[in-house]
């Protein structure tokens, strides 16, 4: 793919001093990145342009998949900046009409991906977005292949990102509120705790100061959820670099280095053994951190009991003792690229040393 793409990049480079049209575009750019991706512009079962409703409203192109009506894509020409907000309601509107959720806006360069599903107005529904002649991301192209739709992989991965930040927005409001019923709550889970309660001042201010972190990376909301058949990878040697999709997600590969020079530099000793999952760190045979790879950063679980951590250190890691998770830890902590690693190389030491001291 990324041989054709390229071809595709110098050609946008040698056609935008020339100020060509939309039909230009859509014949020269459009319809060759798509067809990269395996779509068939010749087989109405996979692209009809043009394809209007009984109102007479279209896009440009309607993708297929088993007769489904899967995407609506909306041609520009390259020198478009794809900034009409109104233009971006009608096409919205349309695929609402049609129950089709999701809209491509491109000139043929940039490509923005709209989830009609998503609150707000035309551009407040912007779901990503990546420019060809720029540094993209083919993980984010990925999305837009014959292959992907046939899973649903960007539907399931749009329908997460709504799930997600509508859930993070109320959870959020609901801190911000005050709501005496929800303070209540929280202080009988503190008086379980400690065995006595906190006023009701001191909870509604700490509530205040709450945010919330959700990781919906696309490796663990789209792609981990592929289990079908051709997706097992029985017997493959995995390696340190799969986990950050073969090095392509640099930062976060970085990051897992930088890491792992801090716990050598700590003086721990362990071996590395990528799984499809995670990277285990080793003593001898036996785990004590599992390492999971994801575009923003890493996601740790550690082998501790919550009742093992200090109270800073509970601020920092989620228990999942009680829910399913990949890794073997009951301890989980997420570390974005380019943050200090202090905390987390001591954490995962604590649990090194519980490991070799027994």
């Amino acid at each position: 793919m990324a041989n054709s793409l390229e071809k595709i990049i110098v050609s946008i480079k040698k056609l935008k001093p020339k100020n060509i049209n939309e039909a230009q575009t859509k014949d020269w750019l459009i319809r060759p990145f798509f067809e990269v991706l395996g779509w068939d512009f010749s087989n109405p079962e996979d692209v009809v342009p043009e394809d209007d409703d009984i109102a007479g409203k279209r896009t440009d192109y309607c993708f297929y998949v088993n007769e489904i009506p899967k995407m609506l894509v909306e041609a520009k020409s390259l020198s478009n900046s794809l900034s009409d907000n109104k233009m971006i309601i009608e096409k919205l509107n349309y695929c609402a009409n049609r129950g089709i959720s999701l809209l491509i806006l491109t000139n043929g360069d940039t490509y923005k991906i709209y989830y009609s599903e998503l609150k707000g107005i035309g551009k407040d529904k912007l779901l990503q977005e990546f420019t060809l002649s720029d540094k993209f991301d083919e993980d984010v192209i990925e999305k837009l292949s014959k292959k992907s739709f046939e899973k649903d992989l960007l539907l399931n991965y749009s329908r997460n990102i709504s799930l997600f930040t509508t859930i993070k927005k109320a959870t959020e409001n609901l801190f911000q509120s005050g709501d005496k019923k929800f303070i209540r709550i929280i202080n009988e889970s503190v008086k379980e705790i400690l065995g006595h309660k906190f006023g009701e001042d001191d909870i509604e201010m700490a509530l205040k100061q709450f945010t919330l972190h959700i990781n919906s990376d696309l490796h663990e909301t789209v792609y981990a959820s592929d289990t079908s058949e051709e997706n097992t990878d029985e017997g493959k040697n995995w390696t340190v670099e799969n986990q950050f999709r073969d090095g392509k997600w640099n930062e976060s590969f970085e990051q897992y280095k930088k890491l792992r020079e801090e716990l050598k530099i700590a003086k721990l000793d362990f071996s590395e053994n990528p799984t499809k999952r995670y990277i285990s760190l080793l003593v001898d045979t036996k785990s004590f951190c599992q390492i999971c790879g994801l575009k923003s950063g890493l996601k740790i679980w550690v082998d501790l009991d919550f009742a093992e951590l200090s109270e800073e250190e509970s601020l920092r890691v989620r228990d999942v003792s009680k829910i399913g998770h990949w890794g073997m830890g009951d301890v989980e902590c997420f570390v974005d690229n380019g943050v200090e690693l202090d905390w987390i190389v001591s954490l995962i030491n604590k649990s090194y040393k519980k490991l070799t001291s027994n």
